[in-house]
């Protein structure tokens, strides 16, 4: 898989080994959503888009990666797992998929992305529309993401508090605060 103008989506929860795979991808041209620490930041990274191909840890703060990777594959998505565990905890069902061991290298990783599709073959599916023709993300981007999450999740918060009942005698008007005494002549 020629790596210019793809979107990848890594998905993996070790932010150094995250943030070092993101910029070799990045490097070699890749449009990279995430990383995404959760399988459930990389269902939100993912939304409607399409991507051309997913970078995926096997196990992400306690959790598998299994259910995201069901959704890629129903969606044509080819997908990469990246894992430090043998064979025997990915399900029959992904047995025969790409896996690449951690910790791996760049030219390792490369070369497993390159199979992913052969050579010379275009784009396909929902990522070959015309909305993969954005700028590469830059770190400003992330971080505004990140704070555009964090505001839309107090807002939510917000919403909630408002709409749950008044504690009891919320309802009272205060007390005003005593006068304060005038001196005596």
């Amino acid at each position: 898989m020629e790596l210019t103008g793809k979107r990848i989506l890594v998905v993996e929860d070790d932010y150094y080994l995250a943030d070092a795979l993101c910029q070799d991808l990045r490097e070699h041209g890749a449009v990279v959503l995430g990383p995404a620490p959760t399988p459930f930041y990389a269902f939100q990274l993912l939304g409607r888009r399409g991507v051309d191909g997913a970078v995926l840890d096997v196990k992400l703060h306690g959790t598998t990666v299994f259910g995201l990777a069901d959704e890629l594959c129903r969606r044509g998505t080819p997908i990469l797992f990246a894992t430090a565990y043998g064979e025997e905890v990915i399900p029959e069902r992904f047995r025969g998929r790409p896996r690449i061991s951690k910790p791996y290298d760049t030219g390792g990783l490369l070369r497993a992305l390159a199979a992913l599709q052969p050579a010379g073959q275009g784009p396909s599916g929902p990522a070959a529309s015309a909305d993969r023709e954005e700028p590469r993300p830059s770190r400003e981007d992330s971080h505004l993401r990140m704070m555009r999450a964090i505001a839309a999740a107090m807002r939510q918060n917000a919403a909630a508090a408002a709409t749950r009942p008044a504690r009891a005698g919320a309802d009272r008007p205060a007390k005003s605060p005593p006068e304060p005494a005038t001196p005596r002549d």
